[in-house]
């Protein structure tokens, strides 16, 4: 993503989304299938592909066919995947297999999805213990990598992934060298990103250690905690005094001096993380920032994002949100009954306190909801909304919420939807159509009438059928929504929530909005 023309929100949440243009999309590369192309390198193609037995999405690398005759190049490709097969840990991106297809050579891996941390850099800023975690995660990394022996050589935030879920995750280890120097040798002097690479890498990529990958991580953790990209021009008194030795002997010019070994920067890291000096030294608005994001992980926890695992579905979850946004609850239920449920709500008001309000909704929901899923009694969706609306109202919490159901009842294909407030309708596609129709159900919000009344529609849904539920507006996403399900009917729903996102983000309105966006496709399978 190029500048700081976009707001984070409107950033793409997969991988560097490209313009296809001539570049032909094979349906399988080894026993993935193909669902689009994600990126293209000057080596390589990335794809995003599913895996046929989990229906996992994963990135597939591929070396490009004009290197299939490069002996060097082939070197270089199959020595990346050797490089992430011999790390296991849960801040480096997974591989799942290797091999030989029809066109060439592939890597598959995990599939993250989140953004750099250079995107996460040029939009907003992280609190000061907010960055030490990031810096020790990435540091747990590359103390993993080095007691395996391997120098990643080329550590820059645009290899550092932050999921959805905050996670950190190490990328690209397309130049790293195991420290015995038994890999592929380079015709290429220098390798690495120059902003980020220690002097004597600079002078040859040889030279690089591990304590150029140290050099690395404390260029990276000058910009982390300035909250801005250095472009190479560091000044280590823009730091908190704590940091400033810590970083000062990380970048130091001469390697003798750097510290000989990423444990002893874990150390010295987790030692000023914990000691008194980090509250004294940190700005007060560093405070406001921490409150956020103690927030944003609190409400993270309140809803399910991971898939739920129902036999009879495929089913894709996407949702963006601006650092500043709170009071979004999502869930998914499953009934004794072979029922399922989706439960979707966000608040009305955009404030602090509306984390408070989701967890207070979300509590009641939790209740009101459990006799259905231990016993065997039918969920009546109108019956539950009635309930809420009347607990919501007597509660001194004075919010209204937005709130969707949708009762999925696959043993009579039928489906039945109650939507509260004026989100765009439940869009469905039948098997076989690329016409999508709309699925209504109008409803005052809950909480905001004491005596409002409830009334569910239900409709058909069969083998086949595409659902997209959303909590975006009516107006003016119903038609762009329309119009996008139409030309992407035959993506899987993993992938067709994205590409929803960023047809909602194209919108102007889109950037007014105050609360956080979510999208739910799912697809019944027999």
């Amino acid at each position: 993503m190029a500048g700081g023309e976009k707001k984070f929100y409107q950033q793409k949440t997969l991988p560097s989304l490209v313009d296809e243009g001539p570049v032909e999309i094979p349906e399988k590369i080894g026993p993935y299938r193909v669902e689009t192309l994600l990126a293209k390198g000057g080596m390589s193609l990335l794809y995003l592909g599913f895996d046929p037995q989990t229906k996992e999405p994963r990135v597939i690398k591929v070396l490009s066919p004009a290197y299939l005759n490069h002996p060097e190049m082939i070197d270089h490709f199959l020595w990346e995947a050797k490089i992430i097969g011999m790390a296991d840990h849960p801040n480096i991106v997974k591989l799942y297999e290797y091999g030989k297809w029809e066109g060439g050579l592939y890597i598959a891996m995990e599939f993250i999805r989140g953004v750099s941390l250079s995107q996460f850099l040029m939009q907003q800023s992280f609190s000061l213990k907010r960055c030490l975690s990031i810096l020790l995660q990435v540091a747990y990394a590359l103390s993993h990598l080095h007691t395996h022996g391997v120098i990643h050589r080329d550590l820059k935030p645009e290899n550092i992934l932050i999921s959805q879920d905050g996670e950190v995750k190490v990328i690209d280890f397309g130049i790293a060298q195991l420290h015995e120097d038994n890999g592929p040798k380079s015709t290429r002097q220098v390798m690495g990103t120059p902003n980020y690479m220690a002097p004597e890498q600079k002078e040859h990529a040889a030279n690089a250690t591990f304590v150029s990958d140290i050099y690395s991580l404390g260029v990276i953790s000058y910009e982390l905690i300035l909250g801005k990209l250095s472009y190479g021009v560091i000044s280590l008194a823009l730091l908190p005094p704590g940091m400033q030795k810590i970083i000062g002997k990380a970048i130091a010019i001469s390697p003798k001096e750097r510290y000989q070994d990423i444990v002893d920067f874990i150390t010295d890291l987790t030692a000023y993380a914990k000691s008194p000096e980090l509250n004294k030294e940190r700005p007060t608005t560093d405070q406001v920032i921490e409150l956020m994001e103690i927030v944003q992980r609190g409400e993270q926890a309140l809803s399910t994002f991971e898939r739920p695992t129902w036999p009879q579905f495929d089913i894709g979850i996407a949702k963006e949100r601006t650092p500043e946004q709170v009071g979004l609850y999502i869930d998914f239920f499953k009934f004794s009954n072979n029922t399922e449920a989706v439960i979707l709500a966000h608040t009305t008001s955009s404030r602090i306190s509306s984390s408070i309000h989701i967890a207070v909704l979300r509590g009641m929901i939790k209740s009101l909801i459990n006799p259905y899923l231990t016993s065997n009694i039918a969920f009546d969706p109108t019956e539950f909304a009635t309930t809420l609306n009347t607990l919501i109202y007597q509660d001194k919490l004075q919010e209204s919420f937005s709130l969707s159901i949708l009762k999925l009842i696959p043993y009579n294909d039928t489906l039945s939807l109650l939507c509260c407030g004026p989100s765009v309708p439940l869009l469905h596609v039948p098997q076989g159509s690329n016409s999508p129709r709309t699925i209504h159900s109008e409803n005052r919000l809950i909480g905001e009438n004491m005596n409002a009344s409830f009334a569910e529609t239900v409709d058909t849904f069969n083998d086949g059928d595409l659902l997209l539920l959303t909590n975006l507006p009516k107006e003016p996403f119903e038609k762009p929504l329309l119009h996008t399900l139409s030309k992407n009917v035959l993506l899987s729903p993993h992938r067709l929530c994205d590409v929803t996102l960023e047809a909602a983000a194209a919108q102007e309105s889109y950037a007014h909005l105050r609360h956080p966006k979510v999208v739910v496709t799912l697809q019944r399978i027999s």
